[in-house]
């Protein structure tokens, strides 16, 4: 089980695309901090997590705690994450971030996301 990243700060699920499988988290934490962070899961398979989280810490690979037993088709890329110590989960090709000084309506870098422009 490799740490992704970890964050002392609020999140929660900003976008969602079912066509695109994207899952964008967003932090807009002016207490702890005036710059905003985005982190952005690819090509999401399965997806059990809530909406909001006081802090995030992502961890990935095989052994990541116990996740839900789904049957993931044979062929499917991608890896488990694993959030907040089980947490969420989310089965998913790529985890990235970003952080910059950008508020709720600054676009994001990861592209033209619905309610990120």
């Amino acid at each position: 089980m490799a740490l992704v990243a970890a964050w002392e700060r609020r999140f929660r699920a900003w976008h969602y695309s079912v066509s695109y499988q994207q899952l964008l988290l967003r932090s807009l934490d002016d207490e702890v901090s005036p710059a905003r962070v985005d982190v952005l899961f690819s090509n999401v398979f399965f997806l059990q997590m809530p909406t909001t989280f006081q802090r995030l810490e992502i961890h990935r690979g095989d052994t990541v705690g116990n996740p839900p037993q789904v049957a993931v088709p044979e062929g499917t890329h991608g890896e488990w994450f694993m959030v907040n110590g089980g947490e969420g989960y989310l089965y998913a090709t790529h985890c990235q971030w970003h952080e910059d000084e950008g508020n709720s309506m600054t676009p994001s870098r990861f592209g033209p996301l619905r309610r990120t422009d």
